[in-house]
């Protein structure tokens, strides 16, 4: 790299008081410049010989303080020093100390947000210039543990791969960084030491789910068996008790509606206010909690007796994941009757608004047919989906337009191994229904194989399958779709872009239907 010539574009940067339409340089990539007083700082995108794009950061920064960043080669001019580093953490570091909105910060001062899980770290450029001007607050780095098993990546790769993606993109409006789905304190401890400004508690392992196989004699049973003063306060507090949680929308307990609630959710209750007073109020972070993660709907009593007894403890959870009526599937549309969904929104949404915060819709990618009820329907504390294997899914759309054949090969090997992820996911897809069969497939037809439903949802959920299966210790489709995914990222962008707009324009109301958000958009076949 010739740093005389960047020298050069230093020097044109800062005569040019921000119009750097006609940089001579092009490769200098122009949302990431950042100019304070005479200090420069920008992302350089080089195009190696196999077509990726190799990127550096640039720093123009006065000798007395430059020392901050490791070069991997500098040039000195008259007070100040060039430098050309690599995207590593100890730079990002450095430059968070110039930028502090290259940290991630709380969704409390935000009506509405977006949780963008990028498994594979190379979508989140796309997705900011996406975000610019919609006035809504994306959540970057949103991964669980699982995922980062999967994936071989670790939460300083997730918390990294977006604050660069924040600078490279000049992203100043503010986003967050989600520890998803943590179930342990030690996994909540390692999110907060990478620097995570969220946490989504998992409360599977605290919530009873066979009680909701228990007959009423047995469900009887089991909750006279609990100490007796406890009876007593559940009893007094709750037992055919009605609240109003907002005007005409009323919550009423039955014998069996406290029963249930109070041996399904107190355990997770208990478990909640324990990581709220240890973890959430000492490090200042935005909590999540989620009680989706259960065999059975979340019923509107199941919701209020969880909010209220949080709120009772002093937890104030940002957002709550009950889980809603119908089919939140990986991967594919809505299932379910939505007036039904809407009317049971409402009463949700309102036990939200009545404790102050807002409901985080889990699995929320692709749900097209409800983000038009979930926009209009929320009110003061707005609403926050989550999203992660559609950009999965977006990336397969890549390959198969660049590589019909590896195509082919990557959803035979799915589809004939769809056993292998049978306990993690609940999906509709059987290889013995209706998913198109690999004999059917051809080079003509592949496209089709994302707008199908079914091999939608296994070419989802064997996500970790497929990067992760090795012959002779060496991957065999890894090193492949990373080579076509890196050499085609442009079209990668462009697909992400036109999908998550569908979400938003439906949440936000710019589009009704789900007719219309797909009408308004370039197809992508």
């Amino acid at each position: 790299m010739i740093l005389a010539n960047l020298l050069d574009d230093v020097k044109e940067i800062l005569h040019a008081h921000g119009q750097y339409d006609q940089l001579a340089n092009k490769d200098i990539y122009v949302p990431s410049i950042q100019v304070v007083q005479q200090n420069v700082y920008f992302i350089l995108h080089k195009t190696a010989t196999d077509n990726k794009i190799d990127k550096y950061l640039v720093v123009f920064e006065n000798r007395l303080t430059v020392a901050d960043f490791d070069a991997l080669e500098t040039l000195d001019d008259i007070d100040s020093t060039l430098l050309v580093t690599a995207l590593t953490e100890h730079n990002n570091q450095a430059l968070a100390k110039r930028f502090t909105w290259l940290r991630p910060t709380s969704r409390r001062q935000y009506k509405n947000t977006f949780g963008l899980g990028d498994r594979l770290g190379v979508a989140s450029n796309a997705h900011l210039r996406l975000f610019k001007g919609r006035d809504v607050m994306p959540v970057l780095a949103q991964q669980s543990i699982r995922e980062y098993t999967l994936t071989h990546r670790t939460a300083t790769d997730v918390f990294q791969a977006a604050s660069w993606a924040i600078f490279e993109e000049g992203f100043t409006y503010g986003w967050g960084a989600d520890g998803d789905h943590v179930k342990a304190p030690y996994e909540i401890d390692y999110a907060i030491k990478c620097g995570f400004s969220m946490i989504t508690l998992d409360c599977t392992d605290d919530i009873n789910s066979d009680i909701a196989n228990l007959s009423e004699a047995e469900l009887d049973a089991k909750y006279n068996a609990l100490d007796a003063d406890q009876i007593k306060y559940f009893n007094d507090t709750y037992l055919e008790q009605t609240f109003e949680v907002a005007n005409g929308v009323t919550v009423h307990f039955t014998k069996h509606d406290l029963q249930e609630s109070v041996l399904t959710f107190f355990d997770a209750i208990l478990f909640a206010t324990e990581v709220f007073e240890k973890y959430i109020v000492p490090y200042n972070l935005d909590f999540e909690i989620s009680m989706d993660e259960t065999p059975y709907q979340t019923t509107p009593e199941n919701h209020f007796f969880f909010a209220k007894e949080v709120a009772k403890r002093g937890v104030t959870p940002v957002t709550m994941a009950p889980r809603f009526y119908g089919e939140f599937q990986k991967g594919i549309d809505y299932i379910g009757d939505t007036t039904r969904f809407e009317n049971e929104y409402i009463v949700h949404e309102a036990i939200a608004e009545h404790f102050g915060y807002k409901l985080s819709i889990h699995s929320g990618s692709d749900k097209l047919s409800v983000y038009e009820i979930i926009g209009r329907l929320s009110k003061q504390h707005g609403w926050h989906v989550k999203t992660a294997g559609t950009n999965w899914l977006e990336a397969l759309r890549v390959i198969a337009h660049a590589d019909a054949e590896f195509m082919l090969e990557l959803y035979k090997f799915a589809y004939e191994n769809l056993d292998d992820v049978k306990n993690f996911y609940h999906f509709n897809a059987q290889t013995n229904g209706t998913a198109p069969k690999p004999s059917e497939m051809n080079t003509t037809n592949v496209l089709t194989l994302l707008n199908n439903d079914d091999a939608r949802q296994i070419l989802h959920t064997m996500f970790g399958s497929i990067l992760n299966l090795k012959h002779n210790f060496k991957y065999v489709y890894r090193d492949k779709f990373w080579d076509i995914l890196l050499q085609n990222q442009a079209l990668y962008d462009q697909f992400l872009n036109i999908h998550i707009a569908e979400h938003l324009d439906l949440l936000q109301g710019l589009v009704t239907t789900k007719a219309e958000a797909l009408a308004k958009h370039e197809p992508k076949n």
